[in-house]
């Protein structure tokens, strides 16, 4: 039988009092609650408050918690089976008959409804403060953004307490209109990222306390940042390394010569020998993005052979000796 550790799942100490089992159940049960997220959500989140309401039933049961502390996976097998007891913990437990508030008993009972306050802010006033969840955005950047870091400033969809509800979720009539209940929106924000140099693909960000926000005095949540390169139309990355094109003419293809490479820190030269076909590509060491341990990796350009766009006298009729020159 796989172990499930509640402890875990509830977030809390093995050491934790009854009323941490029971606040950090609430905590989790209106994080997760299905009927608070849209519908492509909506699998995940019942798939996770089942797995809260599991955890606190044994766990807010102290015959129930004993046993599990004392014989770990095979606790349920000591405890003899007990039919129609209880009340449904399911997502359809939200459907319940509904009082006079028209706020489910279930919701009355999860969210601390003593005189039916159903979880507004009175209810948040009695849990305690509730710190408020971190966030995930993506933040895209060109490569020389990436490169050279600084200043950028982004804009994203941020969730923010409903000014509606103050964040309790509720108002005289029921559920806020304007939030669903959930006590959240979600509102354009605005931040400075400072990035640090050399910044690579994935990389994640932290803004402490640019999450969503805390309630009854909590903690806000932080802000993580998950660097995405955009596309650039001169090079193609792969991994740490770069690939461009250098255009050579003909002659210089032929004869040998110098030709100028793009990088991301500046051009630079590079010799061309004789005879070099297109296609060729030249490996300029520690010219591409940084590297897990700091160092870089390479920056790789790839010989493009091209034509002047117009030819004169003199170039038109050197072509056209070469052309019956060649074998």
């Amino acid at each position: 039988m796989e172990f499930k550790d509640y402890y875990a799942v509830l977030g809390i100490a093995k050491e934790a009092s009854a009323e941490e089992v029971k606040r950090a159940y609430r905590r989790l049960a209106r994080k997760h609650h299905p009927d608070l997220h849209p519908e492509a959500g909506k699998a995940a989140a019942s798939a996770k408050f089942k797995e809260i309401n599991e955890a606190h039933e044994v766990l807010s049961d102290p015959e129930k918690r004993a046993k599990y502390d004392r014989l770990g996976a095979g606790w349920e097998q000591a405890e003899e089976p007990r039919r129609g007891r209880g009340r449904e913990a399911g997502p359809r437990a939200f459907h319940a008959a509904q009082g006079e508030s028209g706020f489910s008993d279930f919701f009355e009972e999860l969210f601390g409804g003593e005189g039916r306050r159903g979880f507004g802010v009175e209810d948040a006033e009695a849990g305690g403060p509730d710190e408020g969840r971190d966030v995930e955005a993506e933040l895209p950047l060109s490569l020389e953004d990436a490169f050279h870091g600084g200043e950028k400033k982004m804009t994203f969809m941020a969730p923010a307490v409903c000014a509606a509800c103050g964040g309790g979720g509720r108002n005289r009539r029921g559920f806020c209109a304007s939030c669903g209940g959930a006590g959240e929106v979600r509102r354009e924000k605005r931040v400075t990222v400072n990035l640090p140099r050399h910044v690579r693909d994935g990389v994640k960000l932290r803004l402490r306390g640019q999450g969503s926000p805390g309630r009854n005095g909590g903690a806000p949540g932080d802000l993580f940042l998950r660097v995405k390169l955009l596309p650039h139309p001169a090079f193609k990355v792969s991994g740490s390394d770069l690939e461009t094109s250098v255009t050579v003419m003909p002659w210089v293809a032929a004869l040998g010569g110098e030709a100028t490479v793009a990088a991301l820190d500046g051009p630079l030269g590079i010799r061309i020998p004789a005879g070099t076909h297109a296609g060729r590509p030249f490996r300029i060491s520690g010219r591409g993005l940084a590297k897990g341990d700091g160092s870089r990796g390479d920056l790789y350009a790839v010989v493009r052979v091209d034509i002047p766009e117009r030819l004169n006298e003199a170039t038109e009729r050197l072509f056209r000796e070469m052309k019956v020159a060649s074998p």
